[in-house]
């Protein structure tokens, strides 16, 4: 990765069914990163929509019509995008899925790989089958989406795959926002990599969604938190990474080292 990065994690309020609203509030907050000299900026799970359960069809052509608005963006700022996620459709199913968009268009996507059965994911989505690690300009990115963090397994290939970054976006509630934290740190001191983890901000319906989005280092110490609407920021650098690698070689000695992944 590049010796500094600044990223940013877009902590936004989401309306159900009203991609449009949604839509130009990422806009906006995107230019506020921008203005913050971000250079890699992270948005949450299902911001452009919500989770639209119950009558998704009307809504799966926003997404189209935002990622074309999220890559000239990018290209216009020079960002590389986590576009958090949004309804994905192809032949007759439906995923939820996240982009990663830089200045050249759509890098890669990434299908979220375990479905929350509670919130009734799997009565609309399919799942995909495992972690994204995908080259940029900044460095090597790793996704995951919400739920997925609860399984050590989907990520544990990512730093032998070269990944010094992960992203994660979510909606993660406030009940369980202790795990969040400790799931976030837990990832990152793993993996001896950055952890970005964006969250949903605001109430809907029966459910508070306490933000929290962190940024992580190497060490599993936090370098910046975001408790309201807004943008949280910080500096990644990489010889914090390389010094902990270093002092801990746990990624060294692991058996996966030796092994072909």
């Amino acid at each position: 990765m590049k010796e500094k990065v600044t990223a940013a994690l877009i902590q936004m309020e989401i309306r159900k069914g009203e991609p449009g609203l949604n839509l130009a509030k990422a806009l906006t907050l995107l230019e506020v990163a921008h203005n913050k000299r971000a250079e890699l900026v992270v948005l949450p799970e299902m911001w452009l929509t919500d989770f639209v359960l119950k009558d998704p069809q009307p809504h799966l052509s926003w997404s189209a019509k935002a990622l074309e608005h999220l890559q000239t963006v990018a290209k216009e700022k020079d960002l590389v995008i986590v576009a958090g996620s949004m309804m994905e459709e192809e032949e007759g199913k439906i995923y939820n899925t996240s982009y990663v968009i830089a200045k050249d268009g759509i890098r890669a996507k990434y299908r979220k790989a375990y479905l929350f059965e509670p919130m009734g994911e799997l009565r609309v989505f399919s799942p995909g089958n495992k972690a994204l690690a995908v080259d940029t300009h900044l460095g090597k990115l790793g996704v995951i989406i919400c739920y997925d963090l609860r399984f050590p397994e989907l990520t544990r290939p990512l730093p032998f795959q070269g990944v010094e970054i992960l992203c994660v976006p979510a909606q993660w509630p406030v009940q369980r926002v202790a795990h969040w934290e400790i799931l976030l740190k837990a990832r990152a001191v793993e993996n001896q990599f950055f952890v970005l983890g964006c969250n949903r901000w605001g109430k809907a319906g029966p459910y508070n969604f306490p933000g929290h989005s962190l940024i992580l280092d190497p060490l599993g110490q936090i370098l910046a938190a975001a408790h309201r609407e807004g943008i949280a920021l910080a500096t990644l650098e990489k010889k914090t990474m390389d010094e902990y690698r270093s002092q801990i070689p746990s990624l060294r000695d692991s058996r996966l080292a030796k092994s072909n992944l």
